[in-house]
């Protein structure tokens, strides 16, 4: 068998496994299928993608609680745009929401583009991200002049920030933009601290003594963060660290008093090839833990760590 048919193989069976998984989330509800099978249908297969490029990166997310699931693609922009034209038609977007996709494209020329569609709150939301480093300064200039840049702003040169590694964008009604930096520091403690100040910064309220005391067990310094705005708020601040065993992640939902359904290591064994990254958000007054996954083809038992994938290039 050709190493096209291998990959075309796999891809087949990654897309029939997170298809599968759906039958389990309570969640979601049957209108929604459509949605989340038009999005796995548009996204390229490895025919579609160009010989010099890499193939299609796919990752999952489940919310401890099982209350969110999101999926995400991306790879070489010959071999996603095309689809996501496709996709987005499809989808109804909105000209504004098609204007502002082509001029941030055209302005940050990505080499890592993707979608991406999840359900959380009773709804189906959908939208694109770019998952290779840009400079701080090049999408500062994208934001209007609102509360949220001027947070921002502030917090990336207090730390010396010149990039971000992903930017995110939804679509349709209050849409938002999401933004993930890496946290300046060597070493996990440091990169821990830089978390705090951080959730201090954003949201006038620390990381709690127990979820530093956490944070500061995982053994790689891979920590980011992620900022969501919307309507010129800051609206979710999000800790992102490298995978950590399905064990660990229970003990850190109990460190944040979020709740873990019983059926979440079941699903993370079935669905994914190992835990990529976990999320600690904080919206509002809400917390939760997210749990991120590169689905594979059949199922598998433990979780092991892998490196977060904010950190290719």
């Amino acid at each position: 068998m050709s190493s096209l048919d291998l990959a075309l193989q796999r891809a087949l069976a990654v897309r029939l496994n997170l298809q599968i998984s759906l039958s389990q989330l309570a969640i979601v509800e049957e209108w929604m299928d459509i949605h989340l099978d038009r999005w796995l249908e548009h996204n390229p297969m490895p025919p579609d993608m160009p010989p010099d490029g890499d193939g299609v990166s796919y990752l999952a997310m489940l919310g401890s609680d099982l209350r969110r699931v999101w999926w995400g693609a991306w790879g070489d922009p010959r071999g996603f745009v095309p689809k996501m034209a496709d996709y987005f038609k499809l989808c109804n977007i909105a000209k504004s929401d098609a204007a502002l996709l082509d001029g941030i494209g055209e302005q940050l020329e990505p080499k890592l583009v993707g979608s991406w569609i999840g359900v959380w709150g009773g709804k189906v939301t959908t939208g694109w991200h770019f998952w290779d480093p840009h400079p701080w300064s090049a999408v500062e200039t994208m934001f209007g002049t609102h509360e949220a840049k001027f947070q921002m702003k502030k917090f990336v040169e207090d730390h010396k920030i010149e990039r971000i590694d992903r930017f995110t964008q939804s679509i349709g009604d209050a849409a938002f933009s999401e933004i993930e930096i890496a946290m300046p520091g060597e070493t996990v403690d440091e990169q821990v601290a830089a978390l705090s100040k951080a959730f201090v910064h954003f949201t006038k309220a620390p990381l709690e003594p127990a979820l530093l005391e956490r944070f500061r067990t995982v053994q790689a310094p891979q920590f980011s963060l992620a900022v969501r705005i919307r309507g010129g708020q800051i609206s979710r601040i999000g800790a992102l660290a490298p995978g950590i065993a399905l064990s660990e992640i229970e003990k850190l939902c109990t460190d944040a008093k979020v709740s873990i359904d019983p059926k979440l290591s079941k699903l993370v064994g079935a669905l994914g090839e190992g835990i990529a990254r976990v999320e600690y958000g904080r919206a509002g007054d809400k917390a939760g833990v997210d749990v991120y996954l590169e689905p594979g083809e059949l199922a598998q038992g433990g979780a092991a760590p892998a490196p977060a994938p904010a950190q290719a290039n």
